[in-house]
């Protein structure tokens, strides 16, 4: 309900802004959402060293909106929902850091934020 309502609140301030302003905040949006997937993944993994570096990518370089928690918080459980119903395998801790190293990069690039 609380994704609709964020996806709904894009849509319509993309609408008033312009089809230009779209493209930052669904690309934030995706930045975001991939963060929290990778947060799911070393969660269900017992990587704890690497949820605690996602959680702080977030805070460091995300804006400071309610909405952008939310939206990693709800990646995050989904992911982790995922992870343990599809019985995947758990990735080495080295690629999981390169993934996150990626990901990170795309979020600063969606943000605007220096590398």
């Amino acid at each position: 309900m609380i994704r609709k309502s964020i996806l709904l609140a894009a849509a319509l301030f993309g609408g008033l802004a312009g089809g230009a302003g779209a493209q930052p905040a669904d690309a934030l949006a995706q930045a975001v959402a991939r963060l929290g997937e990778l947060n799911g993944v070393a969660l269900a993994c017992q990587q704890k060293a690497l949820t605690t570096r996602l959680r702080d990518i977030v805070i460091e370089v995300a804006p400071k909106e309610r909405g952008i928690g939310e939206q990693f918080e709800q990646a995050t459980s989904a992911s982790f929902l995922e992870f343990g119903r599809s019985g995947a395998t758990c990735p080495d801790g080295r690629s999981l850091a390169e993934r996150i190293a990626a990901a990170e990069a795309g979020l600063r690039e969606a943000a605007g934020a220096k590398p």
